[in-house]
């Protein structure tokens, strides 16, 4: 008897529950919320409960066969873009009204899908006239390239399961990876190919094979799995499946574009490196290298937002955050700041370019790299030192490499027997060996007996030479001094040297032994003409 009882009492029980059920249902279908209509097109479409024309009834749009055309539709979006319908969310409230808009509008995904909402007609919940317009479209953007067509094909082609998952599904799978790996050797080759034959026509392939190859690998893979994410809806998989494989996709891509946009920098960047060595400006050379570095930063934060993004981080606050940290890190980092700020300076002003000597408060040597922190500098023992460009900015810097002349100076000592007619002739010599010399700036020199000295004839001499770089320097001041010892030469000119020396003026009963120097002006005028003619023939 107690058995019967507790029978009777659980059919009882069960009848009332199917009751409040059926009732619950029956207040649903009334779409008197948000919740209960989207809650009603999701629920008729599951394979257990599947009444589409149910479902269709949040759609006041075309006849019954199009409602339920929309109704399926709208759901294999949702299921094919991952976007899961959390339902303890949903608003149940009958007047429940938009927060921007003020209106009875709700948007279930207003990020994913903004074009698709609900709105109340005659105390009931609807999706609007203008989502059902936008769904035909969504549909085939969702399911491109024609594959739209075939996803009610694959739902209706078996319902045999293994594991839980339909076997046409598994089926499927396997061929989609087998079809994207293919494509992906076919995308591998003709990118290589092509890429070949553009960069022959350029004359480019014998330097930059390595960036093909990698550019060509990275392409193919990008093509792969942007396959992988058109045609994986056409599976079908349940929505939080899909939600976690489409983000995987979404991040993958992103990443792989990333990749790629970096190795086309680093190839256009060894691609102008190539021409900035023709040029005679070293500018350039000193802001390439900078300009790499900061696209490639640029990419690399562009990448990691997106990333962000496709992970509901929530951006703005990220960057506010990512703004104070960074004022507070400025603030603890000041001299890293005004270092930039002078690579900044040292870019704008111009006042020196790699390769100029420069010369400062406590460092002097050839520009050998600008960076965004210092600058180094190849001092003449060859040691490299590195000065914050804050400094560089902020002190007095001597750029002796933008020189377009050189000065030249010396002062010629000649023994006092030198006779003055001599001298004379050879102070002529000197100013024509400045005019004859190419490399030596003929229109602002001097030349003149200047000094008695304690033992010489001083002569001095200046003039400027065409020297650009100190190698150049140093080769035309060797030239002139060659010049000179050889005119010295050959005028039989001698060049004095500290010494003492001692004379007796006259000595009882001997004749005097001073000689008498004869100016011979036609033997000097036959030295002045060998000697120039050989002089200009040595400088052409």
């Amino acid at each position: 008897m107690k058995i019967l009882y507790t029978s009777l009492f659980i059919f009882i029980l069960n009848l009332l529950t199917i009751s409040a059920f059926s009732q619950e249902l029956q207040n649903r279908l009334e779409l008197t919320s948000p919740h209960d209509a989207i809650w009603v097109h999701l629920y008729y479409l599951q394979p257990d409960q599947y009444d589409p024309a149910l479902a269709a009834t949040v759609f006041l749009v075309g006849d019954s066969v199009e409602r339920v055309d929309l109704a399926i539709k709208l759901k294999q979006i949702f299921d094919g873009e991952g976007l899961f319908m959390q339902m303890n969310l949903l608003p149940r409230e009958a007047d429940y009204q938009d927060s921007i808009s003020n209106k009875p509008f709700y948007t279930p995904f207003p990020e994913a899908l903004p074009q698709i909402y609900l709105e109340r007609i005659d105390s009931q919940w609807h999706y609007s006239t203008e989502s059902a317009d936008e769904i035909p479209d969504l549909f085939r953007e969702v399911y491109p390239m024609g594959t739209h067509r075939l996803v009610s094909y694959f739902a209706r082609s078996g319902a045999d399961r293994f594991l839980g998952v339909s076997l046409w599904q598994l089926s499927g799978l396997a061929i989609l990876l087998v079809f994207a790996a293919i494509l992906y050797l076919i995308f591998a080759w003709s990118l290589r190919f092509s890429i070949k034959k553009l960069s022959k026509s350029i004359g480019t392939i014998e330097h930059y094979g390595h960036h093909v190859k990698r550019m060509a690998s990275i392409g193919s893979l990008y093509l792969l799995f942007w396959i992988l994410k058109v045609f994986y809806p056409l599976l079908q998989f349940p929505p939080k499946i899909n939600l976690v494989v489409q983000t995987i996709f979404k991040i993958i891509l992103v990443f792989i574009l990333a990749w790629l946009l970096i190795r086309v920098v680093k190839l256009f960047a060894d691609y102008l490196k190539s021409l900035t060595v023709k040029t005679e400006s070293k500018m350039d050379d000193q802001i390439l290298p900078i300009v790499r570095q900061i696209s490639i930063i640029i990419i690399s934060v562009v990448a990691v937002l997106n990333i962000l993004h496709i992970l509901n981080f929530n951006i703005t606050a990220f960057i506010a955050g990512a703004s104070i940290g960074g004022l507070a890190l400025a603030l603890a980092a000041q001299d890293t700041v005004k270092n930039f700020l002078g690579s900044v300076m040292i870019f704008t002003d111009k006042p020196f370019q790699i390769g100029d000597w420069v010369e400062g408060a406590g460092f002097a040597g050839t520009v050998v790299e600008v960076g965004f922190r210092s600058t180094r500098i190849k001092t003449s023992e060859t040691s490299i030192i590195s000065v914050p460009n804050g400094n560089m900015a902020n002190v007095s810097v001597t750029n002796r490499g933008v020189r377009q002349y050189r000065l030249f100076t010396t002062t010629i000592g000649i023994t006092y027997d030198t006779p003055p007619d001599l001298i004379e002739f050879f102070i002529k010599g000197l100013k024509e060996i400045i005019i004859h010399d190419p490399e030596v700036a003929n229109d602002d020199f001097y030349v003149y007996f200047n000094d008695l000295g304690a033992s010489s004839l001083n002569i001095f001499m200046r003039c400027y030479m065409k020297a650009p770089t100190y190698d150049d320097e140093l080769r035309i001041r060797e030239s002139i001094h060659f010049a000179i010892v050889r005119w010295a030469t050959k005028l039989d000119v001698r060049f004095a040297f500290p010494s003492q020396t001692l004379y007796v003026e006259e000595v009882p009963g001997q004749i005097s032994l001073t000689p008498t120097y004869k100016f011979d002006q036609s033997l000097l005028q036959k030295k002045w003409k060998e000697y120039f003619n050989e002089f200009d023939e040595e400088k052409k």
